[in-house]
């Protein structure tokens, strides 16, 4: 597992009616975690709807340079429009070629600095690098490409003084359009870094370069910025430096305090209802990590690619995919936020989250409210070792799960079924003493009115566990166990074979916990004999343990 790092970088953005804003990264430790500085925020001109997108290459200055002499392919000054973002407005810089100097050939990032501002040249050749080796090869190969509307293979990066000191880089769609259609478009594929940013240390450079150049990627797919919207691509680019970091092992990428800022005020911070605060970051982050680490191949590309305006919409999809809802991946979400187990999917492999039991609120009374797309904690009253029935009446979007927190540490989640829509219902039976209980509850749907209702239970039903094995049809001496249990689990059950080599605990590789039936790994007779085993099964139903040992005779195919 790589590790936290302190510094922090958003992209801050202002929506508008069919507008299509520029991207702004907040500094660490300032700008969005302080108001003042959110009601700063420039609103940018908007690029008029229905602007036809380049159909042919944009001829620009550099584009014409790169056909002259190869000594000087690019101009070593260039004029840029840059956003005033204390007024909204633009003002011209003039700025002077870093990179690529002194007889290099060009690649695919073209450097710029201001003129007046000094920076090392080896902070930019390592910058070029980094993003030539790292940042552009990760980011192509798991997102996509970027386009190339001015027909040089290259991307304008420029180094300027911004006007706002809580700002360290944006990228801004206008560029992408002919100054025929968009005024103030310097015509290319472009970022902007603030030089402020060069006082904060390398890895911040790179962070924004990931950010933004992500951006630019997803303009060249999908760049619907409506306000619904925001959330989804604010975390993809979140995401990227988690990605480049995962793929490289490069920990340098990897900052999660935008995430403790969201577990930090988690009740008052929606998924998708963007706010522009440091927090809302933190939950976009979080949940792509989430995504990717439990519904995906190992990246997003799919996702990110769909050009679909309507992300709720691609995100339905292609969770559609896994044969999953919305709703229930929230939930398990928020109780892998709250409670992190690890090797479920109520937990997470990169990031160590939690919140402290302790400080989450008791149930209020018998109703709370629910907003959109926000999770909700809340301690249940103790019952003793007497079970209970919890019910939950909400409306369409509702999801919950039902946490079990022993003294010993033990944690176990349970899934509270819908028995119809909105309408939650589960019996619960604490497994020991000591056992008190959290109540996790989503909603996907509307802002609602959640009613609880619990009453006292006082024996658990029984439920019948039966294994069996299975040998493989296409290797010849392997076998699996399966696992069925007539009214389903709480989880996936432990599974161990007395006296195999190398461990006797199998992993549970398949589940269909609605239907009860668990496959195991496959093992190998030469691990077990040729002789009869025995296996020994675990699980709880309802907080109540299960468990089951046959002796099972190996099958010979």
């Amino acid at each position: 597992m790589l590790h936290r790092k302190p510094l922090a970088f958003l992209t801050l953005l202002v929506i508008v009616t069919a507008v299509l804003p520029s991207m702004i990264v907040i500094l660490p430790g300032r700008g969005l975690a302080a108001s003042g500085f959110v009601s700063g925020t420039p609103l940018l001109p908007p690029v008029p709807p229905g602007t036809p997108l380049p159909t042919d290459a944009i001829i620009t200055t550099a584009s014409f340079s790169l056909l002259g002499d190869p000594a000087d392919r690019l101009p070593l000054q260039e004029e840029f429009y840059v956003t005033l973002f204390a007024t909204s407005g633009m003002r011209k810089v003039t700025a002077n070629l870093y990179y690529p100097r002194d007889g290099i050939s060009s690649g695919p990032l073209n450097v710029y600095v201001e003129s007046g501002l000094t920076v090392n040249q080896q902070v930019i050749d390592a910058l070029v690098s980094e993003f030539e080796d790292t940042i552009r090869p990760v980011i192509n190969e798991y997102f996509g490409m970027e386009s190339d509307i001015d027909n040089n293979n290259q991307i304008t990066l420029l180094i300027t003084a911004l006007d706002a000191g809580h700002i360290s880089g944006y990228f801004d769609s206008r560029n992408q359009y002919s100054n025929k259609w968009v005024a103030n478009s310097n015509e290319r594929e472009m970022i902007y870094i603030n030089s402020l940013m060069l006082d904060y240390g390398f890895d911040g450079l790179v962070q924004t370069l990931a950010h933004e150049f992500t951006h630019l990627v997803q303009w060249n797919y999908n760049w619907n910025y409506a306000a619904a919207n925001v959330w989804f691509t604010e975390g993809m680019a979140m995401y990227a430096n988690y990605l480049v970091g995962k793929v490289t092992g490069k920990a340098n990428y990897w900052d999660f305090s935008t995430i403790d800022a969201y577990l930090a005020n988690y009740d008052s911070i929606s998924l998708i209802d963007w706010q522009q605060r440091y927090g809302d970051y933190g939950a976009a982050y979080a949940y792509m990590i989430y995504l990717d680490e439990h519904y995906s191949p190992g990246h997003l590309r799919p996702l990110f690619q769909d050009p679909r305006s309507d992300r709720m919409e691609a995100l339905q999809e292609y969770l559609a995919g896994y044969g999953v809802e919305p709703q229930e991946v929230l939930a398990d979400w928020a109780a892998a936020n709250a409670f992190d187990l690890s090797g479920s999917r109520w937990g997470y492999t990169d990031l160590s989250l939690g919140l402290s039991a302790s400080s989450l609120p008791s149930l209020p009374g018998s109703s709370f409210t629910l907003p959109e797309w926000m999770a909700r904690y809340y301690r249940l009253p103790n019952s003793g070792e007497a079970g209970f029935a919890v019910r939950l009446s909400g409306g369409p979007g509702l999801a919950a799960r039902l946490v079990e927190r022993h003294i010993g540490g033990q944690v176990i989640v349970h899934e509270v079924p819908a028995e119809a829509e909105g309408e939650l219902y589960y019996e619960c039976y604490p497994n020991g003493r000591g056992a008190e209980f959290i109540l996790a509850a989503v909603n996907t749907g509307e802002s609602q009115q959640v009613k609880v209702t619990m009453e006292a239970l006082q024996s658990a039903p029984e439920a019948e566990l039966d294994i069996s094995l299975l040998p493989d049809l296409l290797m010849p001496g392997r076998h699996s166990v399966l696992v069925k249990c007539d009214k389903g689990l709480d989880g996936p059950p432990t599974v161990e074979i007395t006296g195999m080599a190398g461990g006797g605990n199998l992993d549970i590789t398949q589940a269909w916990g609605e239907e009860g039936l668990y496959i195991t790994a496959s093992f190998t007779s030469q691990q077990v004999g040729t002789g009869p085993v025995l296996v020994h099964v675990k699980g709880s139903r309802a907080g109540k343990e299960v468990s089951i040992k046959k002796t099972l005779q190996l099958q010979q195919i």
